[in-house]
């Protein structure tokens, strides 16, 4: 398997286990007595058992959530965060606060996003976030893509600047 295949299935596991945990907290809320009785668990009831029978649901589903993480984890400055994330048990907010300029709301606002889409974990015992596999994709497909896009403005900048 090549480098990006890897960094794909990596990916894809890790919104894999987003899909899983988002689905066992439905399937959890369905337990609880919120609506009137008689009426509970109609919310979530039998809409994973239509989900694998509708291709063009699922793959709605699957879109959305590749979309949802692609866009968090695009920001400058959530990017800068996955990057230290990367390779480290966990990550102090005020740490992240303090290489990123912002202040510790700002990040744990931040960091929630990602957490929202698959990429990061909170530590909550530490006050810390700690990436997930699907980080590890990301960053790899990303770099991936630059490597390649830098190999190929070294290769053909010179006949663009050359007289």
């Amino acid at each position: 398997m090549t480098d990006d295949n890897v960094y794909a299935e990596q990916a894809a596991q890790g919104l894999w286990n987003r899909f899983r945990d988002i689905a066992m907290a439905l399937r959890r809320l369905q337990n609880f007595n919120f609506a009137a009785e008689g009426t509970e668990g109609r919310f979530t009831e039998g809409w994973l058992e239509e989900l694998v029978k509708d291709d063009a649901a699922l793959a709605s589903v699957g879109r959305e959530l590749v979309l949802r993480a692609l866009r968090a984890g695009s920001d400058a400055i959530n990017f800068e965060i996955l990057t230290h994330l990367r390779g480290e048990e966990a990550v102090a907010l005020s740490h992240l606060a303090q290489v990123t300029g912002l202040p510790r709301f700002t990040v744990s606002e931040r960091v929630n996003d990602l957490v929202q889409a698959g990429l990061a974990v909170r530590v909550l015992e530490q006050d810390a976030v700690r990436a997930t596999s699907l980080t590890g994709g990301f960053l790899g497909m990303v770099g991936e893509i630059e490597g390649r896009l830098t190999a190929k403005v070294r290769e053909r900048l010179p006949g663009v600047i050359a007289p």
